[in-house]
């Protein structure tokens, strides 16, 4: 199952283009980054990123995944925003 924060260290290593700055971004640590990396690639039986030195480029699955998780993260963010705004019955 996906976990909202491997979706989000995904997303924030895609856009940054490394680990450590997903990390840095994240106010984490760039092993925590690779771990949840190395999970969702387990999980989806694929690698997301070709890694070179210093610099990650992403592969056709990593494409794929990012344009969803993008979208999802985003509906998550509207329905936070969108709870916040409404009171208790």
């Amino acid at each position: 199952m996906f976990e909202l924060k491997d979706l989000r260290c995904f997303v924030a290593a895609y856009e940054l283009g490394g680990f450590a700055r997903a990390a840095k971004a994240l106010n984490t640590v760039q092993s925590s980054v690779s771990v949840r990396i190395k999970r969702l690639e387990h999980l989806i039986g694929a690698s997301l990123f070709e890694r070179k030195h210093r610099a990650i480029a992403p592969t056709a699955k990593g494409d794929l995944l990012y344009q969803h998780a993008k979208r999802v993260l985003g509906q998550i963010s509207e329905l936070e925003v969108a709870m916040r705004g409404k009171r208790a019955a």
